[in-house]
């Protein structure tokens, strides 16, 4: 079997994402963390773009599994490359417990992703990409709101969200899927332009995705999403 020709559009995006998530890492060790957090979302964008390609294309062969991987490298190993590399020097050991947790967790909730049937409706436990989203966005607002001691409840808070029972909603509707293609483009886009708006449009992601992570307990309907 020739590996490449089994690939299709939704497979090619999926090793895009990848490749955002090393860069990512690439580039903390850099030391630019703004570019590390927006490569993230980066891979954000793609890993939602792959899967919107896919129900109408269909995937390769390899196309969950190279999902799997790249998520994992994306929003599961490169979180934790970013965050130990700034913060570790400041509590090396409460930095490296917390992203083995953080790790280890994205790791299960993987696991426990690719035994589930591929047409349910909810997603249980909150997704990688989710948490990955979270942690870049945190780290692109303004530097004066941003504290060691948040990244670490925010990290564990994830980890334990990640591997929990919550059910929470798949977004599907092009309403609100264009929305947030468009959004995570503008900030993406904006880093490149101006590191001030980069800093605005982060902490209205970030302010989202509270409200996604809260979504299970605030029984938020379904049809929000749907729209």
């Amino acid at each position: 079997m020739n590996i490449f020709q089994t690939l299709k559009i939704p497979d090619l995006i999926s090793i895009s994402n990848a490749l955002f998530g090393i860069s990512a890492m690439f580039a903390v060790l850099g030391n630019n963390h703004h570019l590390a957090a927006v490569l993230i979302l980066s891979a954000a964008i793609a890993d939602g773009l792959d899967g919107f390609i896919a129900r109408y294309i269909g995937s390769g062969e390899l196309g969950e599994h190279l999902d799997s991987l790249a998520d994992i490298i994306s929003f599961g190993a490169a979180p934790v490359v970013i965050i130990y590399t700034i913060y570790s020097s400041q509590f090396p050991y409460i930095i490296l417990g917390t992203v083995f947790v953080y790790f280890i967790s994205g790791i299960l909730r993987l696991a426990r992703f690719s035994t589930k049937i591929n047409n349910i409706k909810d997603f249980e436990g909150l997704p990688i990409t989710a948490s990955g989203v979270v942690l870049a966005s945190y780290l692109l607002i303004y530097q004066k709101y941003i504290f060691s001691s948040a990244i670490i409840i925010l990290t564990l808070i994830l980890s334990i969200l990640m591997i929990s029972t919550y059910t929470y909603p798949k977004i599907r509707g092009m309403k609100t899927l264009a929305f947030g293609f468009v959004f995570f483009i503008l900030i993406v886009g904006s880093y490149f332009i101006n590191i001030e708006i980069t800093h605005i449009l982060s902490t209205i992601l970030i302010l989202l995705m509270l409200l996604y992570l809260e979504s299970p307990i605030m029984k938020i309907p379904r049809e929000y999403y749907d729209k």
